[in-house]
């Protein structure tokens, strides 16, 4: 095909979906609550026999080395909390918490107290049952992370396939740094295009971005990278979790709802089960791809600059800050001197 042409196939698929159907569009809070409670506010018989095992965890679990969904996902769990350091006594915010599962196991193994939000009264209602019966150190809040406020500092702020959700990624990062401790451990665990160029509207994604209320924000690791550091973190460690694990995940809830198919369609009515179904087994086909990877990034709120300190230039020509013990801290102000757009191309900040 000529470039012409294949500039015009481009221009037609645009073309074909409405700004509505289009990813990366700004809402309000009360917006956000709305159109991302479409998704989560169904039934929670509906989610508990779909994600199965002890903990309900809704996102991609490690089911390498896993027999059950139960194994699976604390074998994930165990990893994340690898990655965030937790030790007894520790804090922990859990933005976009699901039904507790997660912050319970997390709170019961490793002894932290952990608060988790939730834009749902029908989570928050089963996060509540799940914290009563198991006697955990966890709270739970029905809160956007926006008018969120708490005065006691956290030492871990993690997500689990959520920021997609936010538009002001940046923003986020940005009240996150405020609401950690120094030397706290922010953790993002999410889905990213390979390429911005993929972030192009197709029939499949159309479909899954609707079933989320049009709450979708697909980015590019790179992307995720640039925002955080202009927030002021620094980067501890990026682990990139194989899709097919994804993949293995989503087969055992396609086979949960197969076999409880006849109470869910009563409980949720034939059509939305119809369209879960479909969502579900869109994301494995995409998943089979080589388009997204899934990655989790680790990042650390810099400790304070202590004794005499000397300013320095990296070879990239970014200031840091060189301490008398020989240690080196990015200035926040430079973070963002370079930028990646969603077109691919990078503009000085």
């Amino acid at each position: 095909m000529s470039q012409p042409d294949e500039h015009a196939k481009r221009h037609h698929r645009r073309a074909s979906f409405t700004e509505e159907q289009q990813l990366y569009r700004p809402l309000t809070v009360e917006e956000d609550r709305q159109r991302t409670n479409i998704h989560y506010e169904q039934p929670v018989e509906f989610f508990y026999a779909l994600t199965g095992g002890d903990w309900n965890v809704y996102s991609a679990n490690l089911w390498t080395g896993s027999e059950t969904e139960t194994q699976s996902q604390e074998r994930k769990l165990d990893l994340l909390a690898e990655l965030m350091e937790l030790r007894p006594g520790m804090r922990i915010l859990d933005v976009g918490c699901g039904w507790g599962g997660p912050l319970v196991y997390l709170s019961k193994k490793y002894g932290v107290r952990g608060v988790g939000l939730t834009l749902s009264s029908l989570q928050k209602g089963a996060a509540d049952e799940r914290i009563a019966a198991h006697g955990a150190d966890v709270t739970i809040v029905e809160s956007h992370w926006k008018d969120y406020q708490d005065d006691e500092p956290f030492d871990v702020v993690f997500t689990d396939e959520v920021i997609v959700h936010f538009h002001d990624l940046g923003d986020f990062f940005q009240k996150v740094y405020g609401m950690l401790r120094d030397g706290g451990v922010m953790l993002n665990k999410e889905l990213h295009f390979a390429h911005a160029r993929y972030s192009e509207m197709t029939r499949a994604m159309s479909f899954i971005n609707e079933l989320y209320g049009q709450t979708g924000n697909y980015r590019t690791l790179a992307e995720e990278l640039t925002l955080a550091g202009e927030a002021g973190f620094d980067v501890a460690a990026i682990r990139q979790m194989p899709l097919k694990e994804y993949q293995k995940t989503i087969d055992h809830w396609l086979a949960n709802i197969k076999a409880n198919r006849a109470r869910l369609e009563e409980v949720v009515g034939r059509e939305t089960f119809r369209r879960f179904q479909t969502y579900l087994q869109l994301c494995h086909h995409i998943h089979g791809g080589t388009r997204m990877t899934l990655d989790l990034v680790v990042c650390r709120k810099p400790m304070p600059v202590a004794g005499p300190a000397l300013v320095a230039r990296n070879s990239w020509g970014r200031s840091s800050t060189l301490t008398s013990n020989g240690g080196a801290s990015a200035d926040r102000a430079t973070a963002g001197r370079c930028r990646t757009t969603r077109s691919g191309k990078a503009t000085a900040g």
